[in-house]
């Protein structure tokens, strides 16, 4: 799939993830296979006047595509912050239309762009001036039920220079609840000449082909689906017959945590990588038997080596295919 100058092996992606895609998630989705991965959201304001450190830029190890996703309201700063980003090595610049935090739309961003469309449209036009990597732009349906305007966004934002859509195709009043809609992925579809790429309820392979099948959409992101699954994307992409680059259809659970918690401490100092990987326990342990009581002993627990042991002795042999 080719998306502006950037050309990519499939049409699977990691959605970006506040809090969730960082370094340590990424690395670990990609060795079950992705076509490319994207940061979490970074603020252009922190990033261009405050001079903020982002540890979601590091990009080492990292052996796919890697789209760095920005947030903001000001043309000149979000223009800024897609050079500064461009520079630290992103392979595309990804424009962040569709957050639906109350945080994030209270200051005119995310998902509030959407009710204002020539300042979206002078956000696009600004950055793709500032930068020569592709550029995306990730909305939603619309800001609420009455108001599903994303074919004319996406119109707008093909003529002011997006290398292509990607739509979470739920609304900003309904953020991650209920169905997403399939029929709006395809009017955007019909609407644009650029790729467009579906998101929003992606929780196993049939459910990434069928948007594809019922859309024509040009590709899909993985957001949630992959929480505890990360082998998901992977999934998709070699059911979609694309070659992925861990061929085993099996593997120990209890392998991929471990790798996963390494990554965290690899990364992070220990009180920060036990902390950072808590929510993942929980994802893992989702649905398992005893999860409940897992969780609550592990949570409580601060020493990795513990951590790991509680681990292995709950997860066993669990393989996953």
């Amino acid at each position: 799939m080719k998306i502006g100058n950037l050309e990519v092996l499939g049409n699977v992606f990691l959605a970006p993830m506040a809090g969730i895609t960082d370094p340590p998630f990424r690395k670990t989705v990609q060795r079950f296979g992705i076509s490319a991965l994207w940061t979490e959201m970074i603020s252009a304001e922190g990033l261009v006047r405050g001079g903020a450190n982002f540890p979601t830029m590091n990009l080492e190890d990292h052996t796919v595509p890697t789209v760095f996703q920005i947030c903001g309201k000001d043309p000149f700063v979000m223009a800024e912050a897609a050079r500064i980003v461009e520079e630290r090595g992103a392979s595309a610049v990804d424009v962040n239309m569709g957050c639906p935090s109350r945080k994030v739309v209270k200051k005119g961003s995310g998902a509030a762009l959407m009710r204002d469309l020539p300042l979206a449209a002078s956000i696009v036009r600004a950055v793709r001036r500032s930068v020569t990597i592709s550029l995306t732009v990730k909305i939603r349906s619309g800001w609420d039920e009455s108001s599903q305007n994303a074919p004319e966004l996406a119109r707008l934002l093909e003529s002011e220079g997006a290398d292509a859509i990607v739509l979470h195709s739920r609304c900003r009043s309904r953020a991650h609840s209920g169905e997403a809609s399939l029929q709006m992925i395809r009017e955007v579809r019909n609407t644009v000449t650029i790729p467009v790429i579906g998101n929003g309820g992606i929780r196993s392979e049939e459910g990434a082909t069928t948007m594809i099948a019922d859309t024509r959409c040009d590709g899909v992101m993985v957001g949630r689906g992959a929480l505890g699954r990360p082998w998901l994307p992977g999934r998709i992409l070699q059911g979609l017959g694309h070659e992925v680059p861990f061929e085993r259809r099996t593997v120990p659970l209890i392998d991929v945590v471990r790798d996963h918690f390494q990554f965290h401490l690899d990364w992070w100092d220990v009180r920060t990588s036990v902390r950072r990987m808590r929510k993942h326990w929980g994802w893992y342990s989702k649905g398992f038997p005893g999860g409940t009581e897992f969780r609550q002993s592990i949570f409580r627990e601060n020493d990795p080596s513990r951590v790991i042991s509680s681990a292995e002795d709950f997860f066993g042999k669990v393989v996953v295919s």
